[in-house]
Formats: structure tokens, sequence, C-alpha cells
């Protein structure tokens, strides 16, 4: 009789850890992929697990705490379980006997705790979360006297590290953010246009300059002493509409451009040279563009530290890259 009662203990306890570790994966999962704006509307109609869930996402800090706590006791109860399985079978356990059972039962733990329910969470985020707020809850509840020291050690580390205490929430709402994007495509209220935009905007902020630009080396341009049937020649050899110029003697210190319409325009034969503003190497792609824009200038030169010349940025590219994404790792060549 107590070696079936161990038995069912076991495999209980077995049991019970896998339904924890597939609880706390897959809320993980879901929790990135929910629509705040959904579950805005829920609230407001009186669902109240949505507004529980909603005030999870306000505050995502205690929703990681407490899905790492449940993790660790799903562990822990799934190692406890098998070990207690061992002595069962074998009457006794060691090291070698324990990695065994464990290395055994591994793929069945991956298999269900992990993979399976993170698969059926992603798939549909709010419907599971929400038949399961309740436990959610439950849970940030039962372990908030271990996860609300872990919050406070957290905001310790960023206000120590000088880090910013939103760099989750601004994640998570650019992950929204794109969410309800494409919702507003699918229903219709965005163009693909204005979609294909906001996607290269939140694609392009965060890059740097110094992959869009062309090395200084690499620019194709005359020197500015040169005439205007030179510089029409140059142009017409390599097929530019815009001919950056570098200082007499110096071939990379790159200082403006001339235009080729203006140079068959107006039949000048000394050419309009445009300055290029100076754009630090530092900045984004966005940044690099508002510089741009505000500039009124067609490309821009690039700058290091040390205030030396590293390359050239053409606005056009940029602004291709903020209607086709698929350019952003490409380099666009001045003219």
């Amino acid at each position: 009789m107590n070696i079936w009662f161990q038995t069912i203990f076991a495999i209980g306890l077995f049991l019970i850890g896998m339904r924890l570790s597939a609880f706390f994966s897959g809320s993980e999962t879901g929790f990135y992929r929910l629509s705040v704006p959904r579950l805005g509307i829920d609230s407001r109609s009186g669902d109240k697990r949505a507004t529980q869930l909603l005030w999870f996402s306000r505050n995502p800090a205690f929703f990681v705490a407490t899905c790492l706590i449940g993790n660790n006791v799903a562990n822990y109860l799934t190692t406890y379980a098998i070990g207690a399985a061992v002595v069962l079978l074998f009457g006794t356990t060691n090291e070698t006997l324990e990695v065994a059972s464990t290395l055994v039962m591994a793929p069945v733990i991956f298999q269900f705790g992990e993979l399976l329910p993170k698969t059926l969470y992603y798939l549909s985020p709010l419907s599971r979360l929400k038949s399961e707020a309740l436990w959610l809850n439950g849970f940030y509840w039962l372990f908030l006297p271990l996860s609300f020291p872990l919050v406070l050690l957290t905001r310790l580390f960023e206000k120590v590290a000088g880090a910013s205490s939103q760099q989750s929430e601004i994640v998570l709402g650019r992950n929204r953010l794109v969410q309800l994007m494409q919702f507003g495509r699918q229903e219709g209220i965005l163009s693909d246009l204005q979609s294909r935009l906001a996607n290269g905007l939140l694609q392009l902020a965060p890059q740097n300059v110094a992959t869009s630009m062309i090395p200084v080396g690499r620019v194709l341009g005359v020197s500015d002493t040169s005439k205007r049937k030179e510089i029409l020649e140059f142009a017409r050899k390599y097929g530019l509409s815009a001919v950056a110029v570098h200082r007499d003697g110096q071939p990379e210190a790159w200082h403006g451009y001339v235009f080729v319409a203006e140079l068959v325009a107006w039949k000048q034969a000394v050419p309009v040279i445009h300055p290029m503003p100076v754009i630090s190497a530092a900045l984004s792609k966005l940044e690099a563009l508002h510089h741009l824009q505000v500039s009124d200038a067609s490309y821009g030169l690039v700058t290091n530290g040390d205030r030396r010349p590293v390359g050239v940025v053409a606005r056009k590219g940029l602004v291709e890259q903020l209607f086709r994404p698929e350019l952003l790792s490409r380099v666009s060549t001045v003219g």
C-alpha cells in the first residue's frame, strides 16, 4: 500500500510540475503577443479578466518575476518527482541514476512542458491567457513575497547602472504597435503605403547611419576645380544625376555635390556646389534623415568622433528605405 501511494504521489507530482511548466512557459510567449488595444476595449466593456491582463501589461516586471518563480517551482517539482521515481524503481539513488533519468525524461518535458504550450499560446494568446487569468492572478499573489523583492532589486540595479526603467515597456510597446498596424491593415484602416511607411520607420529608427553610407574611398566624384564639361562627361560615364566633389588634391575630402540637371539647364562654366551638412556617424538613420531634411540637402558628410570624414549618405536612399524595408541592408550610391 505504501509503495502504491508513493508511486501515485510521484506521478501526480510530475504531472503537476509539467502542467505548471506548460502554464508559465506558454504564458510568457502569449504575454508578448497580447494586443493591448483589444485588452483595453474588453476591459472597458466590463471583462474582469481582460482588466487583470491589462494590469500585467502595464506592470511587466511583476509578470516576468511571477513566471520566473513559477518556472523554477515547476522545474523543482518535476526533478523531485523523477528522483522519487528512481528510488521506487531501483531502491536507491545516486548521481548517475539521477542524471540518466533526467536525460530520459528531458524530451518529454521539453515537448509537453515547453514547446507545445508555447506554440498554442503563440497561435491564440488572448483567448488562452483570458481563460487562465484567474490562475495567473492567483500565482501573482502567492509569489508576491518573492517577486516583489526581485522587482525592487531589478529597479535598484537599473538605477545604479543608469539604465532606463522603461526598456521593457519600450520593447513591448514596439511589438504591440506592429500588431496594431497589422490589424489596421487587415481591417482596411491603413493603406498598404501607410503600413509600409510605419514598418520602415520602426526598422529604420534604431539603425546606425553608418550602415547606409558610402565609404569615402568609394564615393564617385570629381575635384571642386573641375569644369562643367568634365563633370558632365563624368556623370554620363557613370550614369549619375549628382556628382560629389572633393577638395583639389585631397581625394577623400568630400564637401559638396553638383546636380547634373543644373549644369545642363544653366550652362554655367563654373558649377554651383551645394555643401554637404556634417552628420555624426553615431546618429541613427532616422536622425540623419531629419538632419538632411532640415538642411534641405540631398547628401550629407558622415564623420566619426574625431570629425574625420568616413563616408557620404544620400537622403533619397534613406527615404527609399522607409517605404521599402528590404533596402535597409543595402547601401545607396551617390546619384
